[in-house]
């Protein structure tokens, strides 16, 4: 991987924490929030009691899954998706060099292989021959 991938997935990440955390620490103050309000409370009480930032995201739960939960979602499958796409990516550890070292390596054997068999081959053939001949012999 060179420095500039590198370094861009690293601004990547940072960026992404950054989202995280800051998701999360507001979702907590909101459920906790939630959680304390008497069962229909208004708009009004909402923002008197929290403040207007985080009575706004009581009062508006859609705008509040868009801004807040969302991303958190968008996030989790995104880094999903690149995990799985490094995993079938990963490339090998050997150089140019080596793989071609290792192609000369196998021809290599395949030709002795083929040279042993033959061999064989012709040995046991001029075994048959000479037993053939041999048992003629003796008739």
């Amino acid at each position: 991987m060179d420095k500039k991938k590198r370094n861009i997935l690293i601004a990547v990440g940072a960026l992404e924490l950054v989202i995280i955390i800051f998701s999360l620490v507001v979702s907590i103050m909101v459920i906790v929030a939630g959680n304390g309000n008497p069962p229909n409370p208004t708009s009004a009480t909402n923002l008197e009691l929290h403040g207007p930032f985080i009575g706004w995201l009581l009062n508006n739960p859609v705008l509040f899954f868009v801004f807040f939960v969302l991303p958190l979602l968008i996030i989790f499958v995104v880094d999903g998706v690149y995990l799985i796409m490094f995993a079938n990516k990963k490339e090998s550890s050997l150089s140019d060099e080596d793989k071609e070292a290792i192609a000369e390596e196998a021809k290599r054997q395949a030709k002795e292989e083929v040279l042993r068999e033959l061999r064989e081959e012709a040995l046991r053939e001029a075994r048959e021959k000479s037993e053939t001949s041999s048992s003629e012999e003796t008739k």
